[in-house]
């Protein structure tokens, strides 16, 4: 059984070492080989996709306003996520809490930047709550 579940944050080393992404477990691992759905939080910018924007305080890793940028939404394989915290290249942070989880589900099945493989995967894992 995988130490990945929804809900969990990871900080990754993209697009280098000096800037750092946190990223968010949307899916429980699923598959063979299993995967995950991930997206990042990005600091807010003009041209940001501001379907669901963060404030500091929403989650400890959060400083200044920040969005999901839910167009870097992607299936992760799991076992690549595994080896990376094993390593210590990747590093687990706080989960995200209900609330914001969910918020973040329905952002990705409303922004307009999601993949739509990404939608569609992720409309069914979701379930009826999430319909749009």
């Amino acid at each position: 059984m995988s130490s990945i579940v929804a809900q969990n944050t990871i900080l990754v080393p993209i697009p280098s070492e000096m800037c750092q992404h946190l990223f968010i477990v949307l899916t429980n691992p699923e598959g063979k080989p299993p995967v995950v759905i991930m997206v990042n939080i990005t600091t807010r910018r003009p041209t940001s996709d501001c379907t669901v924007v963060l404030t500091p305080g929403e989650h400890p890793f959060v400083r200044h306003e920040s969005v999901i940028a839910f167009e870097h939404g992607d299936f992760f394989p799991v076992s690549k996520l595994e080896n990376g915290l094993a390593t210590g290249q990747l590093r687990k942070y706080s989960n995200i809490n209900d609330n914001l989880f969910g918020m973040i589900k329905r952002g990705l099945l409303t922004s307009p930047r999601t993949p739509q493989k990404i939608k569609n995967y992720c409309s069914k894992q979701f379930g009826l709550f999430f319909e749009v």
